[in-house]
């Protein structure tokens, strides 16, 4: 009988204890989010987000106009870089 009420005994768990699978979750998705931030600052650095700001900028000021697609965007951008050099080196 002992060995049968101790086979029972070890597979129970305590309620809300933490079990090996949910250590793995937290870490996976702290990855996650450490990437997703890394991604994020990259694309700040790099300007590839200026569509996204755009975007969001056109919303909240309320425009009367719909706004850009991306490709008139990126031309409009670029053009008035073209136009207005600024501080470039080329």
């Amino acid at each position: 009988m002992s060995g049968a009420g101790g086979a029972a005994g070890a597979g129970t768990t305590v309620p809300g204890a933490p079990g090996p699978r949910d250590a793995a979750p937290s870490r996976g998705a702290a990855l996650v989010a450490a990437l997703r931030e890394v991604r994020r600052v990259a694309r700040g650095v790099l300007g590839s987000d200026a569509y996204d700001r755009y975007l969001h900028h056109h919303r909240i000021t309320g425009c009367n106009h719909p706004p850009l697609t991306e490709r008139a965007f990126w031309r409009a951008k670029y053009a008035e870089q073209d136009a207005n050099p600024g501080a470039r080196c080329c």
